[in-house]
């Protein structure tokens, strides 16, 4: 019998029964065929190989990221990221949906389609993260919006994180119940993926009375325990790696619960740490053994999203698989094949229809709408009082999360002016890019901030307005005027000169270069980040949901502070101060 590939003496992970079995591995048509000893089977294999008893395991699937987390395409993303190891990805892209609505993801999915990489998509369940009151996105997606996707994009397997937990915990489930109703009548068994910040007991029950049943945010132990008592899937992300939930994790009591995912992955970070094979080696460093963490990141992510084609290694299913340099905690990718083909980055195909370099459409590539009349007063802050001092309100930024604490501030006032420059802050300021509006508020940020300069971003979540925050004028007006001359991007200022800086073309928060180029070009913004004491393992992603208003605790948007658990839009000097 002729088949593709033989691939022998591979001690081959079974993720049905955790364990390790040293076989030869048939693929044919680019799935497995057979897993056995492949002597006297009549085998005429057009390529052997023998593994000499390397691990083989299942290619890894992340089924919880933001393909935009890594500033780049799906075809970059492709090839950046399969050599790693990981073979499936199911992406929620509701950056792009915040800018251009359905059109954004319909793109997304476009530019996907050809990449050697198997790109599923959740459909973006909160574009915008709030409401038109709260924030100005550049697009939406309604219900009616939802069920075309749903029915016209076979690449559409789940409903992306509900993000609207917040109204459910008041009891207003109208917006969660009107998105996904239609849905289920197209799609009854996708799965719903959650968004539930340190929630638990009653409120943990409003949000799976919803048929919301998974988590991806920051876990503790006790958490994580009530998510699987309750049957909420969990999907661990690095930053919830840690030694108390490993332990929890290391007898394999909760196998198939949970899940690794990525969430969101820089290029710097990527390039430098991993993608979903950084998050293994996190957990493995930690403890967790290494037929769990696999499992994590393969079967039990399957069988979340419904993938019976992949997920394990066995007959039938596609022949994705990793051959590692060993089984050690640094889970070292000797080669990886995608459906039953040696991949790297040399040969991973990035588009289709013969044109291997797709390219966005043309639409995409201007999308900032912001009036030429911004000059340098947007950074002024008026007041009330003609002298004195007044107590604002403040941003409290923590330097280990994107979490943020409401604080309060004393700065001086001079001929009805607030004082903020030089002062231990920094003055926040967000413009409206989509409607020419120029509408901007402005907020001061407090316990981590920049000393000494400015940065700015286009890409700011979720939706995308122009985030700009400094400790003076000189250095934000700088970082805002790169940023409009080159059509969206990321910036530092220090003394009236750009330092670092990334240009975002592509709807204001991607770019079309390669992932080596985009990484070097974060690593010198988080190095100039950090040289103006903006300290934290992540600073532009902390900066970037500085704008997040369903994030825990207080943010700003384009319309002013917010404290998100209540959607209250707070004013800058608060009433008792006032």
């Amino acid at each position: 019998m002729k088949i593709d590939l033989l691939i022998k003496h591979a001690e081959i992970f079974n993720v049905y029964l955790g364990r390790w079995d040293l076989r030869d591995l048939a693929v044919l048509d680019g799935r497995i065929f057979h897993l056995g000893d492949a002597e006297g089977k009549g085998f005429e294999a057009e390529t052997v190989l023998d593994a000499e008893g390397r691990a083989l395991v299942p290619g890894l699937i992340d089924i919880h990221m933001h393909i935009e987390s890594s500033y780049c395409g799906p075809r970059q993303f492709s090839r950046a990221v399969l050599p790693r190891g990981i073979t499936t990805v199911v992406s929620e892209p509701h950056e792009m949906a915040n800018v251009f609505g359905p059109g954004g993801i319909e793109e997304m999915i476009r530019l996907s389609r050809g990449c050697d990489m198997d790109i599923f998509y959740g459909i973006p369940s909160s574009v915008p993260s709030t409401n038109e009151s709260l924030e100005t996105s550049g697009g939406r997606v309604t219900p009616s919006d939802a069920t075309t996707l749903a029915a016209a994009w076979p690449e559409v397997v789940c409903v992306g994180e509900m993000m609207s937990y917040a109204s459910i915990l008041r009891g207003d489930t109208e917006r969660t119940r009107s998105f996904l109703e239609p849905l289920r009548r197209i799609r009854p068994l996708a799965a719903v993926e959650g968004h539930c910040p340190d929630i638990k007991d009653l409120d943990l029950s409003r949000v799976l009375f919803e048929r919301i049943d998974s988590d991806h945010c920051l876990q503790s132990p006790e958490g994580m325990l009530q998510r699987f008592e309750l049957g909420m899937f969990v999907e661990l992300q690095y930053k919830s790696l840690t030694p108390e939930i490993v332990d929890l994790l290391k007898d394999g009591r909760y196998r198939g619960l949970y899940s690794l995912v990525t969430d969101d992955t820089a290029p710097d970070i990527l390039e430098r740490q991993g993608h979903l094979d950084g998050v293994i080696r996190r957990a493995l460093e930690l403890g967790l053994p290494l037929e769990e963490a696999v499992i994590a990141a393969s079967w039990s992510p399957a069988k979340r999203i419904g993938f019976r084609d992949r997920g394990a290694v066995s007959p039938g299913k596609k022949a994705d698989f990793i051959l590692l340099k060993d089984r050690s905690s640094r889970f070292e990718v000797h080669r990886v094949y995608k459906n039953g083909h040696p991949v790297n980055r040399m040969t991973v195909r990035s588009g289709t229809g013969g044109e291997d370099e797709l390219q966005a459409a043309p639409r995409f590539l201007d999308s900032l709408n912001l009036p030429s009349s911004l000059s340098a007063d947007m950074f002024d802050l008026p007041c009330d009082k003609e002298e004195g001092t007044v107590r604002l309100r403040t941003i409290v930024k923590n330097s280990s999360t994107t979490y943020s604490s409401e604080g309060r501030l004393e700065l001086p006032v001079s001929k009805g002016f607030i004082h903020w420059e030089n002062q231990s802050c920094n003055l926040l300021t967000v413009t409206e890019r989509y409607r020419g509006t120029g509408e901007t508020a402005k907020g001061i940020l407090t316990g981590t901030y920049f000393r000494g300069g400015a940065v700015a971003s286009t890409h700011t979540h979720d939706s995308h307005n122009l985030l700009i925050a400094g400790d003076n004028k000189r250095d934000m007006e700088c970082a805002r005027n790169w940023l409009i001359a080159h059509r969206g991007g990321i910036c530092v200022s220090r003394g009236g000169q750009i330092t670092a800086a990334l240009a975002l073309p592509l709807g204001g928060i991607l770019s079309e270069e390669p992932m080596e180029k985009l990484s070097g070009q974060m690593i010198c913004i988080s190095d100039a980040m950090r040289a103006l004491g903006f300290e934290h393992p992540n600073p532009l992603m902390s900066f970037t949901t500085l704008t997040l208003p369903v994030s825990p605790e207080i943010k700003i948007s384009n319309k002013g502070l917010i404290r998100t658990l209540t959607g209250e839009i707070l004013p800058l000097i608060p009433e008792e101060d006032s």
